[in-house]
């Protein structure tokens, strides 16, 4: 009897044990299972980040990393009509149309070009002619930029390039019926926000003076204007719009002037 009992308590003691170490072995499988759920989740949520930062719609992207990033080059010359044609050189880039609209695609791209600092056009061709051009002197710029419009960079400096020519047979330069000057030294504007008062119809002329790189925006009309260190730029154009208007630099993201038209 006594050894049917052993028995008996032997097998109880040899089943416990066995569920004891099929109840570990569940628990060890099941927080493996939840480490590599939480890593896979964590790498997903990394994936997405990177994919929105790689669509983020910034003022420029950086590509110090490429061992060739983008370059341009531009020239040009007058014309015998007092136009200017020019002409751009791009090296390690695609460029392709703008329209349609596109999402960003590394190699690929297109020029934004400018002239006296006002943006003029979005090209992928590699020849444009400038018209309407008053005689005196004249800058242009070109810039290389993202299938989204943010315009490649280096070491946080736009690739670009520029030129200045005079012009001997543009047309005479128009006085302007209201102007103004407004010049910002170290984030600020000398003399507060500057206010320029204008009626419809009239020529307005709006330079800008700044001691960093950046762009002016007319509000409601969505003129630009590309200012460059330390190098007045103008921008000229008609008052037909009437109300009261918000002139700001774009990347310092603050008001310097408002135009009020009537």
């Amino acid at each position: 009897m006594f050894r049917n009992m052993g028995k008996i308590f032997f097998g109880l003691v040899v089943l416990v044990l066995i569920s004891c170490s099929s109840n570990t072995g569940e628990g060890v499988s099941s927080t493996s299972m939840s480490v590599e759920q939480d890593e896979t989740h964590e790498t997903h949520e990394t994936h997405d980040h990177d994919h929105d930062h790689d669509h983020d719609h910034e003022n420029s992207l950086d590509v110090s990393q490429l061992v060739n990033p983008p370059m341009v080059s531009i020239s040009g010359v007058e014309t015998e009509t007092g136009e200017v044609s020019l002409n751009f050189s791009v090296e390690n880039l695609e460029l392709v149309p703008v329209d349609p609209p596109s999402e960003h695609k590394s190699g690929q791209g297109h020029l934004h070009l400018y002239v006296d600092g006002a943006s003029i056009a979005m090209l992928h061709e590699t020849t444009y002619t400038v018209t309407d051009l008053t005689k005196g002197s004249h800058s242009f710029r070109i810039t290389v930029s993202t299938n989204d419009h943010r315009e490649y960079s280096v070491d946080g400096e736009v690739i670009a390039d520029s030129i200045s020519l005079e012009i001997q047979g543009g047309e005479e330069v128009e006085d302007s019926d209201s102007q103004i000057v407004v010049e910002v030294e170290e984030g600020t504007v000398v003399g507060g926000i500057q206010r320029l008062k204008a009626e419809i119809g009239d020529q307005i002329s709006i330079t800008v003076l700044s001691d960093t790189e950046d762009e002016f925006h007319l509000h409601a009309y969505d003129l630009t204007l590309l200012i460059s260190p330390n190098e007045p730029a103008t921008l000229i154009f008609e008052a037909d719009i009437p109300g009261v208007f918000e002139g700001e630099l774009h990347d310092a993201g603050y008001q310097i002037l408002s135009l009020e038209v009537s």
